[in-house]
């Protein structure tokens, strides 16, 4: 009996995770396309390096899936290739999947607190740490040294501009901890949080950021006690912004 219950439930759950990975899939090879890699040519003196992002996002038909899809979340060699959505609460994408049917890696939100990315201190996505490393299952992997030297990059793209995101803090905190807060008030008093984020963050970076930077934190569950959850924190730099 236990055999059959145990069997049962590895059933069901691979049968989920099944369904996950057909929706995201799907999404992916419809409305994401690779950019061809850029020319490795030296700027001229007094020029700087373009950079663009390594994929481009069918926004104008994407939307007609979702309203609500305000981002793409990108990662290269990792398993984050997602869409990001924003809802009234942080409670809806829990469990749901674009179309609101029950899914049990849910999608990536932005805490429904968050103006505009780009706009206000602190931008923030929540993903599930999924057993099979899928949406933010890899996240936990910046508590160590090796795996944020290997990925010190990822990319948001929305339908208006594309972001770089530049990593240089991740830490375990508790899920009512100040690094949900989206804004801080004062240039001086986001400093002050950025200062204490690098100094206890998990792994080290040289990045340089200030209280007139833009952030975003990449939130998921980590196990070390109750409510813990695991951040990785980066400076959105606005590709626009090179033009």
């Amino acid at each position: 009996m236990v055999f059959i219950v145990s069997v049962t439930m590895l059933g069901i759950s691979l049968q989920r995770y099944h369904k996950a990975d057909t929706v995201y899939s799907n999404l992916q090879g419809h409305y994401v396309f690779l950019n061809p890699p850029a020319p490795e040519e030296t700027p001229e003196e007094g020029t700087r390096e373009i950079i663009t992002a390594p994929i481009s996002v069918d926004f104008d038909a994407l939307l007609q899936e979702n309203a609500d899809i305000v981002g793409w979340l990108y990662c290269e060699n990792t398993e984050i290739n997602y869409p990001v959505v924003q809802a009234a609460d942080n409670n809806y994408y829990l469990r749901r999947d674009l179309y609101g049917d029950y899914l049990i890696s849910g999608t990536l939100f932005v805490d429904y607190r968050c103006p505009t990315v780009g706009t206000g201190q602190n931008f923030i996505i929540y993903g599930h740490n999924m057993n099979n490393g899928t949406m933010f299952g890899t996240m936990v992997e910046y508590k160590e040294q090796a795996y944020a030297d290997a990925h010190p990059v990822l990319w948001y793209l929305t339908p208006d501009r594309d972001y770089r995101i530049e990593l240089f803090a991740g830490q375990v905190t508790a899920s009512d901890s100040e690094v949900y807060t989206p804004s801080f008030g004062s240039a001086e008093r986001f400093e002050e949080f950025l200062r204490d984020i690098k100094d206890h963050s998990t792994f080290v970076s040289d990045l340089s950021v200030t209280g007139e930077d833009h952030i975003i934190t990449l939130s998921t569950c980590s196990y070390e006690f109750g409510n813990a959850r695991y951040v990785v924190f980066g400076k959105l730099i606005s590709l626009a912004e090179q033009q």
